[in-house]
């Protein structure tokens, strides 16, 4: 699979303030080397030790996915792990229908999944990179630790 076209580019990022939304979750891996930016905004990171780590911003979870980047590269060769990472037919589907990002742009869920929201193009938007990591980030530290079916009254958010 050819990755450029599922990436954004992350050169001018401010990852300080990007990565401080998530901190409740990277607390052990705040050194992170960011590497690659899906257009969906999920960041794969190499730690110090040289594993490969998935930050899934929508599903606000946090997953070794490498032990290096070449074995990162090997998998990313099956349709699985790429369907996977980036979400491709998905991606696909919205680029069909006429979406584009612009610099510092990905796309993200108005309804995210974890709360009900559908993987349909009418509940994708384009955000912000930074607008999108801070309102997931702030979602998913509200559901931190929350065992699946809680009731919960989420603070969402504004934009």
């Amino acid at each position: 699979m050819e990755a450029d076209g599922c990436l954004i580019d992350h050169t001018n990022f401010d990852w300080k303030k990007l990565l401080g939304a998530w901190e409740w979750l990277l607390e052990d891996n705040l050194a992170v080397s960011p590497w690659l930016v899906s257009q969906f905004g999920d960041l794969f990171f190499v730690d110090e030790t040289g594993l490969v780590h998935w930050l899934n911003i929508s599903d606000g979870e946090l997953t070794e996915v490498a032990t290096s980047e070449d074995e990162f590269m090997e998998l990313l060769e099956t349709d699985e792990c790429a369907d996977e990472w980036f979400q491709l037919a998905f991606l696909d589907d919205l680029k069909k229908s006429g979406r584009t990002l612009a610099a510092g742009q990905c796309f993200g869920f108005k309804d995210l999944p974890v709360l009900g929201g559908e993987y349909e193009i009418q509940n994708v938007d384009v955000w912000s990179i930074a607008d999108y990591w801070a309102y997931c980030g702030r979602i998913h530290l509200q559901l931190d630790g929350l065992p699946d079916g809680t009731e919960v009254d989420i603070d969402i958010p504004e934009v």
